[in-house]
């Protein structure tokens, strides 16, 4: 119980301060204990000494010295994590995208060179502001919670147990979905009139667009909504760091919707160049309306595996823990 109360306080502190703490609360408590009457049970010591404490998350406000920020120290090591992640993947992106799309600009250097900066210095604004925006909805909303609960009395039973590594969201695997996510939106944005197919005819290159240009414009706030839920799937592991059950069918939710969107799109066949469309036709043994038939299907069996496997985890380890920030 005891070790369950300083893993709940400490959770809620910057990292950097949680040993110190951990060890001065730990010597508190022991304090408390051997003060209280020998006439009460170890367990009833513990509980009266917990009780005298208050929630975790009161006597955490206590030794941070404050209870409101924009972005309080219970979020702002993540929230400095997750935006260098989305300024690299920015930066990445908006390089890439820049050094393609320069191959086949009629501009000159200083031209290509400065619109390349002016990109990239509104992406990564653009960028730094979302973050920041997200991050103060989640300070924001962590407060009002708490306001809830204050209505009743806190009991030592409520204690979140002791962290499951099982239970941990793979960071890696997050911050390569978003640099990959960012990379494809980029593309798509900018570079979407130049995906295609390239081949060489007597020393001279043709290209038959994967896209037709008019169908596409009605559907880009769609592809960006899109890569959004994606990329939102990504920074929602990235900050709770561990499954959970509502965690897990926040993200099934936001996967089936990102899905069913994608369906919609790649299903009208206003998008596609119809020379493209003739070319799949006329060298594959299936027809292109086909092939997007067996894409959705391949699309719906990875997302309902993905949505059973995630609240798979949010049952199994969610159960027992409390959502937990590192």
């Amino acid at each position: 119980m005891i070790d369950r109360y300083i893993y709940a306080v400490t959770r809620e502190m910057p990292e950097k301060s949680r040993q110190e703490v951990a060890l001065e609360l730990r010597e508190l408590i022991n304090g408390k204990i051997e003060g209280k009457e020998d006439t009460l049970t170890e367990d009833e010591k513990i509980d009266q000494v917990l009780r005298e404490l208050g929630e975790p998350k009161e006597l955490a406000n206590r030794y941070r010295g404050k209870e409101r920020y924009l972005i309080g120290p219970k979020y702002f090591y993540k929230y400095l994590f997750v935006m260098k992640i989305v300024i690299i993947s920015i930066i990445i992106g908006i390089s890439v995208v820049s050094g393609v799309g320069a191959i086949f600009s009629t501009e000159s250097i200083a031209e290509v060179t400065g619109g390349y900066l002016f990109t990239l210095f509104s992406a990564v604004l653009q960028g730094a502001a979302w973050v920041t925006g997200i991050f103060a909805l989640l300070e924001y909303n962590e407060v009002s919670v708490e306001t809830k609960k204050e209505q009743g009395a806190w009991e030592p039973s409520q204690l979140a147990a002791l962290r499951n590594e099982k239970a941990l969201i793979s960071r890696g695997e997050s911050i390569f979905a978003i640099i990959i996510s960012t990379l494809l939106l980029l593309f798509f944005f900018f570079l979407y009139e130049k995906i295609g197919i390239y081949y060489r005819v007597d020393s001279e290159f043709s290209f038959i667009p994967l896209f037709n240009i008019e169908g596409v414009t009605p559907f880009k706030l769609i592809v960006f909504l899109i890569f959004t839920i994606n990329i939102l799937v990504e920074l929602i592991k990235i900050i709770k760091g561990r499954w959970t059950l509502k965690i897990a069918t926040i993200i099934t939710m936001l996967n089936v919707i990102s899905a069913a969107l994608f369906i919609d799109v790649i299903s009208n066949m206003n998008i596609w160049s119809s020379e493209f469309v003739q070319r799949f036709e006329q060298y594959m043994p299936i027809s292109f309306e086909r092939m997007i038939f067996l894409t959705t299907v391949v699309i719906i069996i990875v997302t309902i595996g993905e949505s059973v496997s995630a609240l798979y985890k949010g049952y199994r380890y969610g159960k027992k823990f409390k959502i937990t920030q590192e």
